[in-house]
């Protein structure tokens, strides 16, 4: 699948995962086009919450080690999971040490919280468009609706899937694969053949947000083959891969991850869809 660079502010990069073609024989290029669905991360990408994690972070590591460390020091567990943090960074501790860390989160969350510029009318704008879009977020329910109601922008989901609705979490392909099977674009992870010819894109602005994304592609595309081999497919998966630099990572930590798109702003989504006019 071949990323076109969309403008001069939205660079593309080619994605190594493809499928030769279609059902009816055109090369998957060819189905470049509007996206049916965008999939967004939350903290980071919609919200800019990164402030309020390290205070919550600090708070809680001084709460039971009476240490305060630094931004530097907390950055490499940035993205994950509360417990998954927690678990490397108080082993033994982390069921005491999410709660802990909940509480304070929740009560500094309209102090710190706020939307991205343009996050708000990115979405509007999709919704408008008749984009489908969906939330896909490795916070957990009742702290990311609070986010989400701060912000405004809970109503325009047509899908959100939390940290607490799978056992498993990004970089695995799971939250991704739900989320389509939630927007109606395949069947279930256990049975993904697509309901029909769909492009997707996922937005985010860790790592992780861009491998779940690539091994969702990857496992489609396996499903697919493995199920027609030979023959033609009921549908053709294609899932592009957007990553942002203004959240908690740094440009060259997204790069590395080699998305179809580096973008600086939020409203550049608008670009890839074609909506920026």
């Amino acid at each position: 699948m071949a990323s076109s660079q969309t403008s001069g502010h939205v660079s593309g990069t080619t994605s190594k995962q493809t499928l030769d073609s279609t059902s009816d024989g055109k090369s998957i290029d060819s189905l470049q086009g509007p996206f049916n669905a965008v999939l967004f991360d939350l903290d980071g990408t919609l919200l800019d919450t990164t402030q309020a994690i390290y205070e919550s972070l600090k708070h809680t590591m001084r709460h039971f080690t009476g240490k305060t460390p630094e931004d530097e020091e907390l950055h490499p567990y940035m993205g994950l999971p509360v417990q998954e943090q927690f678990s490397l960074l108080l082993p033994g501790q982390e069921i005491q040490a999410c709660k802990v860390y909940e509480t304070h989160n929740l009560s500094i969350h309209k102090d710190y919280v706020k939307p991205y510029p343009g996050a708000v009318d990115v979405l509007q704008a999709l919704k408008t468009y008749g984009t489908k879009i969906a939330l896909v977020t490795s916070k957990k329910r009742k702290t990311a609706v609070v986010g989400l109601e701060i912000a405004g922008i809970r109503h325009l989901f047509d899908a959100t899937v939390f940290c607490d609705d799978l056992p498993e979490h990004k970089p695995h392909p799971a939250p991704v694969l739900k989320a389509l099977e939630l927007l109606g674009y395949i069947q279930t992870a256990a049975n993904p053949d697509p309901a029909f010819r769909f492009r997707a894109l996922t937005v985010g602005d860790s790592p992780w947000d861009i491998a779940s994304a690539k091994n969702a592609l990857s496992f489609l595309i396996d499903a697919a083959n493995a199920a027609k081999p030979s023959g033609p497919r009921l549908g053709v998966p294609v899932i592009e891969t957007a990553g942002v630099t203004y959240g908690a990572f740094p440009k060259e930590a997204i790069e590395a991850q080699n998305p179809d798109y580096i973008l600086d702003s939020i409203s550049q989504v608008l670009t890839l869809c074609g909506l920026d006019t």
